[in-house]
C-alpha cells in the first residue's frame, strides 16, 4: 500500500484506527509497536495524506481534525515489546499493592510486587517521560503539517 495515495492512505488509517480503538478499549497502552498494522512512518504519512486530501476537498471538520490529531499523537503509545512488558509488570505490581489489604511494612517490602516497583520505578518513569516527550513532538508535527495544508 502506498501511504501517499489517498485511497491507500485511507485504508491504512482505517486499519490503524481499528487497532487503536481496540487497544484503548482493552486498556492496552502502552502497546507493542510490532502490533501496528504498518510501520509508524507509513501510518504518519497516511494520516498526513488523508488530512491533506480532506483539506483540499473542504471536508475536514473540527471533529475529524481532532480525531486525526489524537490518532497521530497516539503513535507515541506504541513501544518496543521489552518496554511494554516492563510497564505492564510495573502497572500490575502497583495494582496488586493497591488491592492487597494493609500489611505491616516489613511484610510489604518482601512482596514480589513491592520489589518490582522498587527496582523498576526509575526506568518506568523514564519511559513515561520519553513517551510524553514523543506525544509533544507528534502534536507539534501534526499541527505544523495541518497548518501547511491550509489554503
Amino acid at each position: 500500500m502506498d501511504p501517499f495515495d489517498p485511497l491507500d492512505a485511507q485504508q491504512i488509517v482505517i486499519d490503524y484506527a481499528r487497532l487503536l480503538e481496540r487497544d484503548i478499549t482493552e486498556n492496552r497502552h502502552p502497546a507493542r509497536i510490532d502490533s501496528l498494522p504498518f510501520t509508524v512512518s507509513t501510518i504518519k504519512t497516511a494520516i498526513r495524506t488523508s488530512v491533506a486530501q480532506l483539506v483540499r476537498t473542504g471536508q475536514l471538520t473540527n471533529d475529524m481534525r481532532d480525531y486525526f490529531e489524537t490518532a497521530y499523537i497516539s503513535l507515541a503509545d506504541y513501544l518496543d515489546p521489552e518496554l511494554v512488558t516492563l510497564m505492564s509488570e510495573f502497572r500490575q505490581s502497583a495494582e496488586h499493592l493497591e488491592t492487597t489489604p494493609g500489611a505491616p511494612p516489613e511484610q510489604r517490602i518482601k512482596d514480589a510486587a513491592w520489589r518490582t516497583l522498587a527496582e523498576s520505578s526509575a526506568l518506568a518513569a523514564e519511559i513515561a517521560r520519553a513517551a510524553a516527550d514523543e506525544c509533544d513532538k507528534l502534536r507539534s508535527e501534526f499541527r505544523t503539517f495541518l497548518q501547511e495544508s491550509q489554503p
